[in-house]
């Protein structure tokens, strides 16, 4: 008996351990960081200043980039490695490095450092960058020299000495940053500004706190990663922007995604991410039905309220979301919902052609702020007549917007000499002589097309959106008040 026991027995450790051998496989494995830097270090002037090869301080790209070549004989590959410590992009001693695991050669005089990594910025435009170091030191992004100093130098403040780089939010972009260091001290500062944070205000209110900007340089995190995972799926997911979410997920299906805005936090915000319109990455900052209550002189053009933003969606109605109250914006985008983009047999839709996609007028205003990013309430609380072009010459009027032959106003915040036929977004027309605008007699405006609109020289009409026309026009348009949705990026 005690035999067959013991045979029982040991057939089940067998079986145990085969067991164990055949569930290793699938344990759970340690998922790499989000940030991660790639790392190299030198020695080297031959580890004792050599110039037979190349200057100690190089004095352009084509020096340093023969220092950091290991086919030179002075130049030897000290240390390699990989951190997913932001300390590697500021140090300024032997501890801080050797706290992360990096180490140098010859007690820290002639040796290189070269640091990889990725960038994703959150924003779309120009980013500026700082490098700082003692001695010599550069950044290139993308095979693009950001910033180069070529120089022997006692580590300057940051801001010293800059660089800016246009980027698309969303888009991983590879960076390399590299450093000498002769003899003496030594340090290593990179910092940077998104294009929001490069053009802060110098004073804070309640709408824009402090705590949304970012007054001096920073290491934005996120901006670091390596794989992104801000989709927009859910508020602990909330995205930057629709052009983050569409760049970086190759995602182009329209919709519903949560979007961290400034001041508000994720908020759930409607996003076209088509790329027919202009590559698309829009989100929906308001939207009107036909009626008045987006009329010139409502609040909701200048105060930070919202309207009914639980309507997240593009079905029929009027809501105002806090997208308009506190996203910076460079481009907006009018549809027109109820003017078909072949109205009175047009070809072009108005701004952009939306046949095949959404079948609508279309109005598009990138770099509507001369480029600079705003948010749309500050923008119409500022902005005073600000003329953009002739508006024959606006893509925009097309076939469905009425006409004067004088002032010819295209652009935003028109008003008239009589505080008549104000319009929010669109035109300013007469027919009583002076030509294009600034010239014009402006008292008797007979006709008005737009966004945010009041009532003409002859009438007390004050529509959301569209067209108006009581007389002597040289084009007649839908003549009637229409549906319209604002989008930002």
């Amino acid at each position: 008996m005690k035999k067959k026991w013991y045979f029982i027995f040991f057939l089940f450790l067998i079986f145990f351990k085969v067991q164990a051998q055949m569930m290793a496989p699938y344990q759970a494995v340690t998922k790499q960081p989000r940030i991660q830097f790639d790392y190299w270090i030198y020695s080297i002037c031959g580890g004792n200043g050599s110039t037979s090869q190349y200057p100690v301080v190089p004095a352009n790209l084509t020096e340093m980039n023969t220092m950091f070549n290991t086919i030179n004989s002075n130049t030897t590959l000290y240390q390699t490695g990989r951190t997913n410590s932001t300390k590697i992009l500021d140090w300024q001693s032997i501890s801080e490095l050797s706290s992360i695991g990096v180490n140098l050669p010859n007690s820290g005089t002639y040796f290189g450092f070269k640091v990889q990594g990725t960038f994703i910025p959150l924003e779309t435009g120009n980013y500026t960058f700082t490098l700082e170091a003692d001695d010599a030191s550069d950044l290139i992004i993308e095979g693009t020299t950001v910033i180069g100093t070529y120089s022997g130098q006692a580590l300057p403040a940051l801001g010293t000495h800059t660089g800016s780089i246009y980027l698309t939010a969303g888009k991983a972009y590879s960076f390399i940053a590299r450093m000498q260091q002769g003899g003496g001290g030594f340090g290593f500062r990179l910092y940077w500004k998104s294009p929001t944070q490069a053009v802060a205000p110098s004073a804070y209110t309640s709408v824009h706190p402090a705590n949304t900007y970012y007054p001096s340089w920073t290491h934005n995190l996120q901006e670091i990663v390596t794989s992104p995972n801000l989709n927009g799926s859910t508020a602990a997911l909330a995205a930057p922007s629709a052009k983050y979410i569409q760049t970086a997920f190759s995602n182009y299906t329209d919709g519903v995604y949560w979007i961290n805005l400034p001041y508000a936090g994720p908020t759930q915000i409607y996003c076209l991410l088509n790329s027919s319109i202009d590559g698309g990455g829009w989100m929906m900052a308001m939207k009107a039905t036909r009626g008045t209550t987006f009329n010139y002189s409502s609040t909701y053009w200048t105060a930070a309220n919202t309207l009914n933003p639980g309507n997240t969606n593009r079905n029929d109605g009027d809501a105002k979301f806090d997208t308009m109250n506190y996203f910076n914006a460079k481009d907006i985008l009018g549809l027109w919902p109820d003017i078909p983009w072949n109205y009175n047999g047009s070809t072009t839709g108005g701004s952009v052609n939306t046949n095949g996609s959404y079948n609508v007028w279309c109005w598009l205003q990138n770099n509507f702020n001369s480029g600079t990013r705003i948010t749309p309430i500050n923008f119409f609380s500022s902005a005073n007549r600000l003329f953009l072009g002739d508006a024959n010459n606006f893509s925009g009027k097309g076939t469905a917007f009425s006409a004067q032959t004088d002032i010819r106003f295209y652009g935003f915040n028109y008003s008239n000499a009589n505080s008549t036929a104000n319009v929010r977004w669109g035109f300013g027309w007469n027919e009583n002589g002076g030509g294009l605008y600034p010239n014009g007699e402006a008292t008797s405006n007979d006709v008005s097309g737009g966004i945010g609109m009041t009532g003409l020289f002859s009438t007390n009409i004050n529509y959301s959106a569209g067209d108006q026309l009581s007389c002597c026009s040289t084009n007649s348009g839908i003549n009637r008040s229409a549906r319209v949705e604002i989008y930002i990026r």
